[in-house]
């Protein structure tokens, strides 16, 4: 009988660690996701792959984008796309590694 209860308090602990290493991944995406936001020139930018390379390819100096207030911001591309490439590798690695730590908890 006791191992049978071992087994039971095993899985419970083994559901309880899968249910909060699942809570804690999608806590943290959602905390990158608002950490994408980038304001520049009066306007607020979610920083994406798409839209950096929309700014790569546009051939503009001055552009007008929508931000996500649906404000139309006049921006120079160039800056913009420079802070945009750094926010986002800066986002993406801290990211990375808080990601990491998560998984080597979940192994203890």
């Amino acid at each position: 009988m006791s191992f049978f209860i071992m087994t039971i308090e095993n899985i419970v602990k083994q559901v309880k660690s899968a249910t909060d290493w699942q809570i804690n991944k999608r806590l943290l995406r959602e905390r990158v996701q608002t950490d994408l936001l980038l304001p520049h020139g009066g306007g607020l930018f979610k920083i994406t792959p798409d839209f950096i390379a929309f700014l790569n390819s546009w051939e503009s100096e001055t552009i007008y984008l929508e931000d996500t207030y649906q404000n139309p911001i006049e921006v120079n591309r160039q800056e913009l796309l420079y802070e945009a490439k750094e926010h986002y590798q800066r986002v993406m690695n801290r990211w990375h590694q808080e990601h990491e730590e998560l998984r080597k908890i979940r192994r203890l």
